[in-house]
């Protein structure tokens, strides 16, 4: 059985209620409090007799009470409701006495019955035992109007813990009435200790329910509140700390005596579910509104009405599906009402802030105190709040229902706490709950900052004060500027709060304008402009931390300072960060941060700016010229071109000047006018009384001063009111009359000048007979005469603007300074109380017109573009109050501030890459260090100083360009200080002394004895210091003129120790750091220094080399650097040094050579691996300078520094090889001996120690070696070093040859692609070089090299070069492959004999020796052909010959240039190819086969046909003549002189042109006749030594060839008319008649020669190819010739067109001759007539017989023609005829 027990003293319920109740009856009075007594005695008895089970486990959850209506628990068992009403009636009754000493301990038992939770359930519910809870708590609510100290503590205490209780849950009124009654005793109490209590336990259960509502749970552990932050900043002053430990203790105290509730802070988590009115009782929604309501609590309703409306019924569906949700878990129920109870709260303290004095009453301190009290805990709860309350829409419709109307009626109040409270609230709200209040924040943004802010001249100090340090909190919140920026600045229908917010702290900065009113004094102004300073710093730096956060780079890179790195801390979000509720701002908002899918969203906002930017221009140049702003707008399409576009464009666009749009309706233009009627067409006054149509069109525009344009828009009102209501009047001209009846009756009424005002019977009098004839109705007329008389007829605008001078800003454009003027009253203006309601009910219009457009959604600003488009708004404000401040101001503090803020201005642009912003601080930083002007120099610009080597290290990787200006400085700043340290200026090495007399004399002062230690340079360039330069100016001082006074040297002396401030360390810190920077970052910085290197060294008067050196150290520092960033590094420096080695000024041109050598050496010390590069590119500045330099100091330099680095870093050249064999190579070249001399030596040690080194890496270098002592064979100074030069090349060829070049190369190859190498002996392979691209590379520059030397103008160096050619060639041809071998003899060998190669294009001719190829020029054309050409050509065949088994493929090529010297028109080269072709048969016919020999044959016969003479060429050019008898010329000629004479003066009549070709022709028949009987030669001779080798075509084809040329000989000399013109100019000729008798002769003796020695060496040959059938054809024809050269009569083959008769030529003298030459050709025909066998003889006796006979007859010119005839005609004839 469970046991039973008794309440009783066994239990802890019953020792509270008894020892309480004990004390109640002691206390209590018997007789007034009888009742009391006898009740408490009666419970007493009670408590020992209700048993209670120990082992009952029925009874509800203590954190989940209700679910019964019992109330009251002994440990874990629940009363009766009947028990627990009777047990807690005493004490109820005891709260209702009134008696200090009976209420006290009533209060105190039920606390303790709190907080140890015999008191559970929710003080909600209908049920009775909710209704005795909060029958209970109701009365401890009255307790404190005992006014009683310690009882207002008590009911504190016990308030406080049924709040905090888990097991007593208030909800609802309860939950109210208890908020309102500690906000009663802190404004009752007398005592400042309860009154902080108060404070404190009301914050702390504002803090337990929304902690509660975000977390859903009324079981979520919380911590006290730290009451320290509360008391801050206005309860300071009136609590010490005994106050604050007391309240700290107190609440902590409740806190822990709770159990369940203390717990570790803990983040809230968002929750999704929104139901803060789903309590499942709609009574209970409807139970707060259902009270009385006063006046702030009807416009409240007001606003809901006009605002939420849209969102109440949307919310309908979820309101009637409450009552589905009765039936759900009571978890949920809590949240709800959670949910619920926080909101009522928060309403409450709404209502409660927004109670307002009656305008009859004074201020009452009691409700300012109130008021501040409950903007205290909206500050609170709003810094505080968390995701729900953030983003459930019901809590922010409460905010703009509550919260937005109280900030509205507490802005017209004076008091600076308010404001203060006001501006904090405002802030919290634009911090975490600007996502939803973006049309609300667009508005009380420039009512509650930009007003005070703008404000220079007269602003309330206190208020501004507050606003400079709510945009510096706000400044602090990166996200929020940029969010502003988009949302507001790049909205169409939002104010560019940016951008004035940025323009307001520029203006307060600057300060108040000189000769302007002011009610500040100097010190308030200064302390503004500090603030806006700070302001606009933390904008900056905030703008930088937002970038670096977008663009996730690390703090690291935002410039750090000590003193700002705590800036962003919000010391109100700290408040409450030990109950764990604080969150991050935005935690839990929905942003619509995706724009577009199709472009970015930077993209889409920078569309939005622009064309807001380009419609307020527009509007802004209406609102000065109407017609010009139209147009504008029209052109940007911002507006339709048609009127109705135009007049819905002037009706509704907001910042239009009413002045103006009612000055451009009323124009008379065509356009104007149908502008006007459209706009007013668009109004429909349907219905409306007259003076309410006439309201609403008057509201938009302002009547214009003319008559004509009021009559002209009257006109068109009347007619369209008579339209819209054609039963009003009779006609449009009624209308139009009352019309200007009403507006006069308006200025009449309502102008305060208007003294006698118009009457009604006079407004009557006045409208009589207006509707065509007849009288309006008088009653209509009197109702119209009130109307007009009680209300004023106003623009839009007069309504809302207050009669003062409003600034041109966004607000305007946009339409918002009305709304800030309606509720922002001027300091000690009065204004009746009334009519603010009304201004504030337009203001709610205004909000609920902003909250149905589209552009009220809110954007989060993500895209890191954004930034740019913020910068271009703010930049120059930025910069103008930057450096105006700093500029004015010397204060310390000012200046660490705009420095900064230069830092972070800096650090954004440079970022972002925008490149004209970055570099406007950077300049505006740089001229601020005043190190241009030395004398003027002060603290802040040395921090300036400072600022620069900051920004250089902080920034370095973005400055690009900006470099300049930094490094400008720093090389100025070690000017001053090498100055002040007297050390001897650079200018001292690098310039020529000037004579004494040159010299400027100075005037002494009493300040350069300071300076004498120091030497008359350095006090010239002190007084050059000390004068004032300007920035541009290339040195300090800018080298300007004129005397330098005691003043600017005594600032000079002053100015230089103060330098002292920064060492050489900080300087050289940022040259240091250099290897810091990113790739891109370190190329600007070069570029940057050379520049200003090239600067300080081109100064006529002082050079300097402080940026040279720097230049050396920072590339030593950057050395190890990738290749990749390494190389564009090297680039810029290369041209610097180039640039600079190639000076005028030979001091710094040498210093700069011996600044890269030593680069050059610290750069050798590094290992490179083959196959790059680098070495090469770095040693190219000294080929670049050894070419461009005019000084020959500075080209010796370059060849002693080139050698020292070759011989000291021999180990370590790689690549390098190549730059410096191109300058060695150059200098082979140079004009001056001793350069040419110093460049071979160090070659010389270089191919004889170390040749080795130079393929060790490259083997590329080998032909750079090769090209270089190439260049030294041309030495024209000493022709020992070209000599010493070949021996080297001849050396390189054996080492070449060696094969240790091209066995290195190819097992590089080979280890490249995996394979073994293979290893190259001499010995191993006979063709181990091929033609591949490497081995091409080694060999063919090198033999190119002597070839190219057999041109050379010195005999000594061509036959050394040639020898040296064919001697590698000869003994190491072996070697070469076939394939390298053709590439030998195309590009070495043939390239030697190039004059006589034909031409590519054929229209140009043969090059001949003296022609204009460059190799050529100089060349003693017949020494070379008879020394070199002909060695060349011998030592070509003998190589031919010598290698045929590898070249014998080029037979035809060596054939072709064999050829081609035949075919040449000059003898001795002709010469020279004939024997060279001898040469080659000779030496080679033996080796040639069939093919070959058909090859020789085939060019042999090109040869021969090429080489024919043309006799005709001579006669075509010889002018014409009439034929005469040639022996009567040659008779004449001999007989006469004259006739000689008289000839060549004839032919001296032809032009010099036809002269010269004349002579070329004779020239080439000549000598094409000496080539052909060398062919002649050629031919006997290589059938006498390879006949036997020819195959029956090949000889028959080379007797071909013979014939051929017989037969042209003949055919040229059987040409008459040809012959006889021929001798006409025999005199120029000289040539024999016939003029190719010889050469037929030889000719046709050789062939018959040929035929007779095949037939006798080749009988079988002579058969098969029938030579004797040659032969006899042969000797018939030569017969016949013979015998028509002896026939005494005509020719008969002579035919031409002549009309008179041939002459017969007579057997003279010449014929004699002609025929004593042929003769020997007759009598070997004869001869072989008779060597033939009988029986041929006897065949061919027919046809020789008539020409023995002829013989006989004919007369000959020798007798061995006779004689051979009587041999044959003896030896064979005779005995024919005697057989026969």
């Amino acid at each position: 059985m469970a046991s039973l027990q008794t309440l009783g003293d066994s239990t802890r319920l019953g020792r509270l209620l008894g020892t309480a109740l004990e004390k109640i009856i002691k206390n209590a009075a018997w007789r007034k409090h009888s009742r009391l007594v006898n009740h408490c005695k009666t419970v007493l008895d009670k408590l020992a007799t209700i048993t209670i089970s120990d082992s009952e486990t029925s009874s509800p959850s203590p954190e989940t009470p209700g679910g019964s209506s019992a109330c009251l628990f002994s440990e874990q068992v629940c009363l009766s409701s009947s028990d627990a009403e009777i047990l807690l009636q005493p004490l109820a009754m005891a709260c209702e006495t009134g008696s200090i000493k009976v209420v006290e301990p009533a209060v105190n038992c039920i606390q303790k019955l709190i907080i140890y939770s015999h008191i559970r359930g929710e003080v909600d519910n209908k049920d009775r035992g909710s209704l005795i809870l909060l029958q209970l708590m109701e009365l401890v609510c009255k307790c404190h109007e005992l006014e009683d100290e310690n009882m207002e503590l008590a009911v504190l205490k016990t308030l406080l813990s049924a709040v905090t209780s888990v097991s007593l849950q208030i909800h609802g009124d309860c939950l109210l009435q208890i908020v309102r009654t500690c906000y009663n005793i802190f404004l009752g109490s007398k005592n400042a200790v309860n009154q902080a209590t108060a404070k404190a336990s009301l914050i702390q259960m504002l803090i337990i329910v929304f902690h509660r509502m975000e977390a859903d749970s009324s079981s979520v552990p919380l911590q006290p509140i730290v009451v320290a932050d509360l008391m801050q900043p206005i309860d300071k002053t009136q609590n010490d700390t005994n106050m604050l430990q007391f309240v700290q203790n107190f609440i902590s105290k409740v806190m822990q005596d709770i159990e369940g509730v203390l717990g570790p802070a803990s983040s809230l988590k968002p929750m999704g579910h929104d139901g803060a009115f789903d309590s499942g009782d709609p009574a209970i929604d409807s139970m707060y509104s259902s009270e009385p309501m006063d006046k702030d609590m009807l416009d409240a309703k007001y606003w809901e009405v006009s605002i939420f409306k849209d969102t109440i019924e949307g919310r309908k569906g979820e309101l009637a599906d409450a009552d589905s949700e009765k039936d759900a878990d009571v978890e949920v129920q809590i949240s709800n009402k959670l949910r619920r109870d926080a909101f009522l709260v928060f309403v409450a303290i709404c209502k409660l802030s927004m109670k307002t004095p009656s305008q009859e009453a004074s201020i009452d301190p009691v409700m300012m105190r109130g008021k501040i009290l409950s903007l205290e805990l909206l500050k609170v709860l709003l810094e505080n709040a968390g995701s729900v309350f953030q983003t459930s829409q019901r809590f922010l419709g409460g905010i703009k229902q509550y919260l937005c109307l109280s900030l509205l009626k507490n802005s017209t109040l004076s008091m600076i706490n308010i404001f203060q409270l006001s501006c904090s609230i405002f802030m919290s709200l634009v911090s975490r709950f600007r996502a939803g209040l973006k049309a609300e924040i667009g508005v009380f943004f420039p009512m509650f900052v930009l007003r005070v802010l703008e404000n220079i001249a007269q602003p309330n100090i206190q208020q501004k004060m507050i606003v400079l340090h709510f945009l510096d909190k706000l400044s602090a919140d990166s996200q929020i500027l940029a969010d502003i920026f988009v949302n507001y600045d790049c909205d169409v229908e939002s104010p560019n709060i940016f951008e004035r917010m940025v323009n307001g702290l520029l203006k307060t900065a600057q300060g108040v304008h000189p000769g302007a009113i002011t009610t500040l004094s100097p010190t308030q102004d200064a302390t503004f402009k500090l603030e806006a300073i700070k302001c606009l710093v933390g904008i900056c730096r905030s703008m930088g931390v937002w970038m670096n956060k977008q663009l996730r780079i690390s703090d690291s890179s935002l410039p750090r300072n000590s003193q700002t790195d705590d800036v962003n801390v919000d010391p109100g979000n700290t408040i409450l960060s030990s109950n764990g509720i604080r969150e991050e701002a935005l935690n839990g908002m929905t942003f619509h941060a995706e724009i577009s899918k199709d472009i970015s969203e930077a993209a889409t906002f920078e569309q939005r700016r622009a064309y807001k930017l380009e419609l307020q221009e527009g509007i802004s140049l209406f609102n000065r010229k109407p017609s010009k702003g139209i147009q504008f707008l029209i052109n940007a399409k911002k507006v339709g071109d048609s009127p109705e576009d135009i007049a819905t464009f002037l009706k509704k666009t907001s910042g239009l000047d009413l002045t103006m749009i009612g000055d451009y309706l009323g124009e008379r233009e065509d356009f104007s006018l149908k502008v006007m009627h459209a706009y007013v067409d668009s109004f429909n006054f349907e219905g409306m009384e007259f003076d309410e149509a006439i309201r609403l069109f008057l509201q938009g525009f302002r009547l214009p001063g003319e008559a004509q344009k009021i009559d002209r828009i009257m006109e068109k009102f009347a007619e369209c009111y008579s339209k819209c209501n054609p039963k009003a009047f009779t006609s449009a001209d009624t209308a139009y009359v009352l019309a200007y009846s009403v507006i006069l009756l308006n200025t009449d009424a309502h102008n305060p000048m208007v003294k006698n005002k118009m009457s009604k019977a006079d407004f009557l009098r006045n409208n009589r007979g207006i509707d065509n004839g007849k009288d309006l109705p008088e009653v209509y007329l009197g109702s119209l005469y009130g109307r007009i008389a009680k209300h004023e007829i106003k623009m839009k605008d007069d309504t809302l603007t207050l009669p003062s001078k409003q600034p041109t800003n966004g607000n305007m454009i946009l339409g918002l300074d009305s709304i800030l003027n309606l509720v922002i009253r001027k300091r000690g203006e009065e204004k009746p109380l009334e009519k603010s309601d009304d201004l504030i009910r337009h203001m709610q219009e205004e909000f609920k017109a902003k909250t149905g457009k589209s552009e009220s959604t809110y954007y989060a600003a993500t895209d890191v573009e954004i930034l740019r488009f913020m910068l271009e708004a703010c930049w120059a404000p930025m910069l103008a109050a930057f450096s105006v401040t700093l500029g004015q101001s010397d204060d310390e503090v000012v200046t660490f501030h705009c420095l900064e803020g230069f830092r972070y201005a800096i650090h954004v642009t440079a970022v972002m890459g925008m490149q004209t912003q970055r570099d406007a601080f950077v300049t505006s930083v740089a001229k601020f260090t005043s190190l241009h002007s030395a004398a003027d120099i002060k603290q802040k610009n040395i921090d300036a100083v400072k600022a620069i080597i900051t920004i250089a290290d902080e920034d370095g990787n973005y400055l690009q360009e900006a470099w300049e200006h930094i490094l400008l400085c720093l090389s100025r700043f070690e000017h001053l200080h090498l100055l002040g340290e007297g050390a001897p200026p650079d200018a001292t090495f690098f310039t020529v002394p000037h004579s004494e007399s040159e010299k400027v004399k100075q005037p002494m002062s009493p300040v350069v004895h300071a300076l004498k230690r120091k030497g008359p340079v350095q006090l010239q360039q002190a007084a050059a210091a000390a004068r004032r330069g300007s920035y541009d100016s290339v040195g300090v001082g800018g080298y300007s003129s004129g005397l330098v006074t005691t003043e600017q040297m005594h600032n000079l002396v002053s100015n230089l120790n103060i330098l002292e401030q920064i060492g050489s360390f900080e300087i050289n810190h940022v040259f240091t750091h250099s290897q810091r920077l990113n790739s891109e970052a370190i190329v600007d910085f070069v570029k940057a220094l050379c520049k200003v290197s090239m600067e300080e060294l081109r100064s006529p008067t002082d050079p300097r080399v402080f940026s040279l050196t720097k230049i050396v150290e920072i590339a030593h520092y950057n050395m190890n650097r990738i290749r990749l960033v390494w190389t564009p590094i090297w680039h810029v420096l290369s041209s610097f040094f180039v640039t600079v080695g190639c000076s005028e000024n030979l001091s710094i041109a040498i210093f700069v050579m011996d600044s890269l050598r030593q680069l050059a050496m610290k750069f050798l010390e590094r290992e490179e691996l083959a196959n790059y590069n680098f070495q090469n590119e770095f040693m190219k500045p000294f080929v670049i300078v050894m070419q461009k330099s005019s000084s020959v100091e500075i080209r010796e330099l370059v060849i002693r520094c080139v050698s020292q680095m070759v011989l000291a870093r021999v180990n370590n050249v790689k690549s390098g090889w190549k730059s410096m064999f191109m300058v060695f190579t150059i200098a082979a070249s140079d004009d001056h001996k001793n350069i040419v001399l110093l460049a071979f030596e160090t070659i010389e040690k270089i191919v004889r120690d170390y040749f080795p080194y130079i393929t060790e890496t490259e083997i590329t270098t080998f032909t750079d070696c090769v090209n270089c002592l190439i260049a030294f064979t041309k030495s024209r100074f000493n022709k020992d070093i070209s000599l010493n030069a070949i021996a080297f090349l001849r050396f390189c060829a054996l080492r070449l040859a060696e094969g240790s070049l091209i066995s290195s190369s190819k097992s590089k190859d080979k280890e490249k692609s995996g394979k073994p190498a293979t290893c190259f002996a001499v010995g191993l392979d006979s063709s181990k070089f091929t033609d591949e691209h490497d081995q091409l590379c080694f060999w063919i520059p090198l033999l190119a090299g002597f070839s190219k030397l057999s041109f050379d103008t010195r005999p000594d160096v061509r036959k050394s070069a040639l020898q040296m050619l064919f001697d590698t060639l000869w003994h190491h041809g072996h070697l070469f492959s076939s394939s390298l071998w053709e590439q030998v003899f195309v590009l070495v060998l043939f390239p030697i004999f190039d004059f006589v190669r034909p031409a590519p294009n054929p229209a140009e001719g043969r090059v001949n020796v003296n022609g204009s190829e460059n190799k050529y020029n100089g060349l003693d054309e017949d020494a070379w052909i008879s020394e070199t050409c002909t060695l060349a050509l011998q030592l070509l065949v003998d190589l031919f010959v010598k290698f045929y088994q590898k070249v014998n493929h080029l037979l035809g090529k060596v054939l072709e240039l064999l050829t081609n010297f035949i075919k040449q028109r000059i003898q001795s080269v002709a010469g020279i190819g004939v024997s060279a072709f001898v040469r080659l048969m000779n030496n080679a016919g033996r080796l040639f086969s069939d093919d070959k020999w058909q090859l020789v044959l085939l060019y042999l016969k090109s040869a021969a046909a090429e080489t024919a003479p043309d006799c005709a060429q001579i006669a075509y050019n010889l002018v014409d003549s009439e034929p005469s008898d040639v022996e009567e010329e040659e008779e004449a000629i001999k007989s006469s002189p004259e006739v000689l004479d008289n000839r060549k003066m004839a032919t001296k009549e032809v032009g010099d042109v036809g002269v010269d070709i004349l002579q070329s022709a004779i020239s080439d028949a000549k000598c094409c006749t000496a080539v052909q009987l060398l062919l002649v030669q050629v031919i006997t001779e290589m059938y006498h030594m390879h006949g036997q080798r020819l195959s029956a075509a090949n000889t028959m084809a080379l007797l071909d060839i013979l014939y051929s040329m017989a037969v042209h000989a003949h055919e040229v000399n059987s040409d008459y008319a040809l012959r006889l013109k021929l001798q006409e100019v025999f005199w120029m000729t000289q040539m024999t008649d016939p003029p190719l008798l010889r050469l037929e002769n030889e000719a046709y003796q050789a062939y018959l020669k040929l035929l007779q020695s095949v037939t006798h060496g080749k009988p079988f040959l002579a058969k098969e190819i029938n030579i004797e059938s040659r032969i006899i054809e042969l000797c018939e024809e030569v017969l016949h010739v013979y015998i028509s050269a002896a026939c005494t009569k005509s020719f008969p083959e002579y035919s031409g067109d002549h009309s008179r008769p041939h002459s017969v030529i007579p057997l003279g003298s010449a014929r004699r001759g002609e025929l004593a030459s042929r003769a020997p050709l007759v009598v070997s025909t004869l001869q072989a007539i008779s060597g033939l066998k009988d029986a041929t003889f006897g065949n061919c006796l027919s046809r020789f017989f008539p020409l023995l006979a002829s013989l006989v007859s004919c007369e000959h010119g020798s007798g061995e023609v006779q004689l051979a005839l009587s041999n044959i005609l003896s030896s064979w004839i005779g005995p024919i005829l005697l057989q026969a």
